[in-house]
């Protein structure tokens, strides 16, 4: 069990007054000086508590200085406590400080992937999720699906499965896409899996599938996600 301390008021007091003064670098500066387990310290209180007040803007202006800084430090910390913001509504995906923010994590892969393991599922509209994975410098559609196949929601699944057009006339990866959306063993990787075989006829692709896709709602899909939520019948 972890015994690592939230809160210490003398460190609190110092982060508030640096951040009431936008000294981002500041910040980074005066955690850096902390001793191992007050660096530990510092990291909740600035998730906990400086970030949920702080203004959208200086949000990601923080996040930037402290990523560019120490991502190993920092980037798991900002990110949960960005998406935490976002789910309840008190900053958006698309602004011009997250834009900044999203160019720096780009070019490391391992930070890429813990902000899209962190957003993406939180994400509620597919446009917002690929509109993510362009900021992101995630193009190509092998990439896309190597990070998309993992995760269960429906947004998730559908700009997957739009994906999935880049690359249809490779039928042994749709047929891997395909079976490791079983094996995932959700309900919605069971749909997308049979919606597949029936979409790209996957006909070897073994399963009981209890997923009905009527010839006229096939068309639909890859332009209307409305219309791909109810073929999933979830």
């Amino acid at each position: 069990m972890s015994t690592d301390q939230h809160y210490n008021p003398a460190i609190y007091q110092r982060l508030q007054t640096l951040a009431a003064l936008r000294d981002w670098q500041g910040i980074f500066l005066y955690i850096k000086s902390l001793s191992n387990a007050q660096f530990r310290t510092a990291g909740y209180i600035v998730g906990e508590r400086i970030v949920p007040r702080l203004e959208e803007a200086d949000v990601w202006a923080l996040a930037s200085e402290l990523t560019a800084q120490n991502a190993k430090a920092f980037l798991v910390t900002m990110m949960k406590a960005i998406a935490l913001r976002l789910q309840n509504g008190t900053m958006h995906l698309r602004s011009n400080g997250s834009r900044t923010f999203f160019s720096l994590v780009q070019a490391v892969e391992e930070d890429k992937k813990k902000v899209i393991a962190t957003l993406v599922p939180i994400i509620k509209e597919p446009d917002d999720i690929s509109w993510l994975l362009r900021k992101l410098s995630v193009e190509e559609g092998r990439s896309r699906i190597s990070y998309l196949i993992s995760i269960p929601t429906l947004a998730a699944s559908y700009t997957l499965f739009r994906t999935l057009h880049y690359v249809e006339h490779d039928t042994p990866l749709l047929m891997r896409t395909a079976l490791y959306l079983i094996r995932r063993g959700d309900a919605l990787g069971f749909n997308l899996a049979s919606l597949l075989k029936t979409y790209y006829g996957l006909d070897a692709l073994n399963g009981t599938f209890s997923l009905r896709i009527q010839p006229y709602q096939l068309a639909r899909l890859n332009a209307d996600y409305q219309a791909f939520c109810h073929a999933m019948n979830l």
